[in-house]
């Protein structure tokens, strides 16, 4: 029926409303039926519905369509029927045709930002969403909204298979076996819920999905229903695809997927249109009709449907729709956020600037879990890379990001709502913030806005939970960062004058209100007030003039990194120099400090331009912490910090920095291998505590330990040099002795700490401490391990250190003898030990041959568990006879017998000071030993055995005793 005709019979049907209709309610009490009876019988075929409550239909809303079939007749009618095989092959041939139009039509997108004829793929940049199968807990949410902990919890839901689901799974059926036809999909503005819709669109398309149990899916948006008039669903689905033969379509129902997206733009009640309803997909009625009836499954009931809505439109939907199954779009997790922003770059290393924005940027992060942010982010980063500019120029601050944000929200997801509705939201925001209040009842939104709380679901998100035997919803912002922002905006604002000064004065004892502060700091930074247009705020002098008196009443209160972030917001460096003018120390110690703080503290110790120390003791750092302030320590005239999983480069790095810094004579320098990576300490302050040391532990290159070496020895005065557990050869040795010669260090006493070493490296160590003439004082010890030598020598003259050659191991006769021999002759070792080693009578007679070479007065040897025989002792014997001053001899663990008894009466003789004698653990008789006492007990006045205690009056009893353990 053309639209001439049907205006014509809309035309009689009112007249036969208005002569009919209203007399026979008026004078009779016609019941509807009867009504409806008269008013089609009189119309010749109208059909008149209207829409009557309680039998009063004195204010009767009505539409009038025609019983006519009012479909587009296409090609398909007048074709003559197939056989079932054509049939079929026709079908299949249609399906394809309209997947391969569904594929070219989603295979593509555009961002907010696109130009004319500007594309995006679609399958490279979507990125899976959570999509969570019940409502979150009260308590899960106000966790979440408490911590800032969004992407916490989202980590927690993916890792539990319970708790998320895929978009297929959607569909599936029940525990108990039932499959749901009417499905919601909630989630807040920009988290994904048409990027979702459009992905199954694609992946039905493209095989991945459905196939077999839908062979249709059509997509409809309510934004584009809205401005639809008098339609049939017919004419709906034609105009998706026009070639499509509906009437086979639409006999198989159960075979249709319908995709309705964004039902909280839906202008229309559901509840309005429906009683006394009729017609079917053919029947052409007001666009608000036929939607209404698709939903509430009048027409095509045995369809599945999918229904997209923000959370504030969820209850209303709920009311006039029986939703079947519901499930909750969280956005990202964390790997999904890094996924999505390696699918936006196509360069990797575009890619990989992102990631560390995205690692500096904790704040940032946290809202990631909204798809739009991250857009905003790598739209922006982007933007930077390809003009050349600084990275972050245009995101470096939480301030810049969350406006950006909002206004994002406003133009794209917020159908362009007045900028005042933000100041309208701000007092509910501040006295949240003030409370730690994050869930609002709907009054207390209906109190400061005159729309409609579903219109301000851009800021704004809605939540159900039950309470007792009922169900109860309460509102929050969508982050609490946006809180906090609002807030901020309100007190800054020119309707809030008295507002900024109470909250200013409040915020020096109640930290909750610091990040607020810190909002309004941004805020007075001149191109962030330029991306919100008539927004009323205060002018940026007055509103810089009350942060700068706030800052110097704040330093005595506040933790100093919080000052550190506030004026990093604001991004000015004349008010940044002017406000730390008092700031000559910036300590940090125990205090948890990220890459983000790192970036704040480099910001504005550059804009000082110097401080006098910046401590971090204690503040464990990492790769990203050291690398964000190692260029910015050469303005630190003194430092302290300590950091962990480090790689070799950023500690290379971090050497150079000290070593082009040749004014500080200070350094204690502390680099130690683990699992995790390296560990650095460093402190370049002289406090009198620590020793100026360099020391480096763990199994790592030759090279890097000698660059490090290279680096730093020459530049400092080290007391102390420790290499451990590291497999450094004989060229290194000799390289580190030609930098020793050349530093400062060769002509003051040094202590020196090897480790891993080989045989021939030790004795190369030992050759060049033997050209040090210079040096009377050492102290040398040589240990066997299973991983090679470790080597610890000391020239301090220190009267707490023994002047000591100490060589331990099962190690050959010949290399003990060569170490003797390097070392004896050159320094006054007053005690030498050889353990766990095999020694014969000819290493004896040559050690006695070098002590009597050399100057020393030997006090005490020690050849334990050196497996000397009888022949041994006679050689010792006759070498001691020298050594009148050797007051400790201890020869425990070897192979003596009976035999040696009469050698220990020579050694006696000879060694006049001798006090300690410890024969233990060797071979010798009971009679044996009584007769050791016998001889030993002619020479001395006093014999004191192990087993008596040793006390002075022992000792001053007797002008000659000797301690005895055998």
């Amino acid at each position: 029926m053309g639209d001439k005709e049907e205006n014509k019979d809309i035309n009689v049907a009112q007249d036969a409303f208005d002569r009919i209709g209203k007399k026979d309610v008026a004078e009779t009490g016609t019941d509807s039926r009867r009504l409806i009876n008269s008013l089609t019988a009189e119309t010749g075929g109208i059909t008149v519905g209207p829409s009557i409550q309680a039998n009063n239909v004195s204010n009767i809303n009505y539409y009038i369509t025609a019983r006519t079939d009012t479909r587009k007749k296409s090609d398909h009618d007048n074709e003559p029927a197939l056989e079932e095989p054509d049939l079929n092959k026709r079908k299949m041939v249609c399906q394809q045709n309209y997947k391969k139009e569904v594929e070219k039509k989603y295979g593509k997108m555009k961002d907010y930002n696109s130009l004319t004829g500007e594309w995006v793929n679609f399958n490279r940049r979507y990125t899976k969403l959570l999509i969570l199968r019940r409502h979150l807990k009260l308590k899960e949410r106000e966790d979440e909204l408490k911590s800032g902990g969004h992407l916490e919890l989202r980590k927690k839901c993916k890792s539990d298979e319970a708790m998320c689901i895929q978009v297929e799974d959607v569909f599936a059926a029940d525990e108990n076996g039932e499959i749901p036809s009417t499905i919601v999909l909630q989630g807040p503005a920009g988290i994904g819920k048409t990027f979702t819709v459009n992905k199954i669109m694609y992946d039905w398309a493209s095989k991945n999905i459905f196939q077999g149990k839908f062979d249709y899916v059509f997509h409809f948006s309510f934004r584009e229903l809205n401005t639809k008039g008098n339609v049939s669903l017919i004419e709906l689905l034609s105009d998706q695809c026009s070639d499509l033969n509906l009437k086979e379509i639409l006999a198989c129902p159960e075979k249709l997927l319908f995709l309705m997206d964004g039902f909280d733009e839906w202008k229309f009640p559901l509840d309005h249109y429906d009683v006394g309803l009729g017609g079917d997909e053919h029947t052409k009625q007001p666009v608000a009709i036929t939607v209404s009836r698709l939903l509430k499954r009048k027409i095509l009931s045995k369809s599945t449907l999918l229904i997209t809505t923000r959370p504030s439109s969820l209850e209303t939907l709920d009311k006039g729709v029986t939703l079947q199954r519901f499930a909750d779009l969280l956005g990202f997790s964390v790997d999904e956020i890094h996924q999505y922003v390696s699918n936006y770059f196509e360069a990797k290393e575009q890619a990989a600037q992102a990631q560390n924005y995205f690692k500096e940027n904790e704040s940032v992060l946290t809202l990631c879990f909204v798809p739009v942010v991250c857009w905003i982010v790598c739209e922006v980063i982007k933007h930077s890379i390809d003009c050349g500019e600084e990275l972050t120029l245009n995101l470096k601050t939480a301030t810049q990001v969350f406006v950006h944000f909002i206004i994002t929200l406003r133009e794209h997801h917020g159908n362009n709502l007045p900028l005042d509705i933000i100041h309208k939201l701000g007092p509910l925001a501040l006295e949240g913030v003030r409370k730690q209040q994050f869930l609002f009842p709907e009054e207390e939104l209906e109190k400061l806005i005159s729309s409609p709380v579903q219109s301000v679901s851009a800021f704004i998100n809605k939540i159900q939970f039950k309470q007792g035997l009922s169900c109860q919803s309460a509102y929050h912002f969508l982050h609490l960062s946006i809180q906090e922002l609002f807030a901020a905006i309100f007190c800054v604002s020119g309707m809030a004058d008295e507002e900024i000064n109470t909250l200013l004065n409040d915020s020096l004892h109640n930290k909750s209100l610091l990040n607020v502060v810190q909002f309004m700091f941004g805020l007075a930074n001149m191109k962030i007030q330029a991306l919100i247009p008539d927004s009323n705020l205060l002018p940026i002098s007055v509103l810089r003039t009350r942060l700068e008196k706030w800052m110097k009443e704040a330093s005595r209160y506040v933790y100093i990194l919080e000052l550190l972030h506030c004026l990093f917001e604001i991004q000015d460096e004349e008010f940044v120099k002017k406000s730390m003018a008092d700031m000559n120390v910036l300590s940090f110690r125990h205090g948890c400090v990220n890459k983000k703080d790192c970036t704040v503290i480099k910001y504005c110790i550059e804009q000082r331009g110097e401080v006098d120390r910046l401590d971090l003791m204690f503040s464990i750092l990492k790769e990203d912490e050291v690398k964000a302030l190692v260029e910015v320590l050469p303005k630190c005239k003194t430092f302290y910090m300590q950091a962990g999983y480090l790689t070799e480069d950023t500690v290379m790095n971090f050497c150079q920095m000290l070593s082009t810094h040749p004014s500080r004579k200070f350094l204690f320098l502390e680099i130690t291998m683990r699992k995790e990576g390296l560990k650095l300490c460093c402190d370049t302050a002289d406090s009198g505590v620590e020793e100026e040391c360099l020391s480096i532990d763990g199994d790592l290159p030759e090279d890097f330990i000698w660059n490090i070496c290279t680096l730093i020895i020459p530049k400092y005065n080290f007391e102390s040099i420790s290499i451990q557990n590291s497999h450094l050869t004989s060229n290194f040795i000799e390289k580190l002795d030609g930098v020793l010669k050349m530093s400062t260090i060769d002509l003051q006493p040094l202590r020196m700490e090897f480790g891993y070493l080989t045989k021939e490296t030790a004795e190369d160590f030992c050759r060049m401490l033997s050209t040090r003439p210079s040096r009377k004082y050492l102290y040398l010890a040589i240990t066997m391990s299973e991983e090679g030598l470790k080597l610890c020598c000391d020239t301090h003259d220190d009267m707490f250190v023994e002047k000591d050659l100490s060589i331990d191991g099962d190690l050959p006769e010949d290399f003990i003898l060569n170490i003797c021999t390097l070392i004896v002759p050159t320094y006054n070792c007053e005690s030498i030990s050889v353990r766990n080693s095999h020694l014969t009578s000819n290493f004896i007679e040559e050690l006695c041959g070098v002590l009597k070479m050399s100057t020393t007065d030997l006090q005490s040897l020690e050849l334990r568990n050196a497996h000397l025989t009888d022949s041994c002792f006679e050689s010792l014997a006759s070498g001691l006879d020298a050594f009148s001053s050797l007051k400790y001899l201890h020869l425990s663990k070897n192979s003596f017998t009976d035999s040696s008894v009469p050698s220990f009466n020579q050694i006696v003789l000879n060694c006049t000071s001798l006090k300690h004698f410890d024969l233990r653990g060797n071979q010798f008789s009971p009679d044996g030993k009584k007769n050791v006492k016998e001889e030993l007990q002619r020479n001395y006045t006093s014999l004191i055995h192990s087993d008596r205690s040793r006390n002075q009056e022992d000792k001053q009893e007797y002008e000659r005793y000797l301690y005895l353990w055998i």
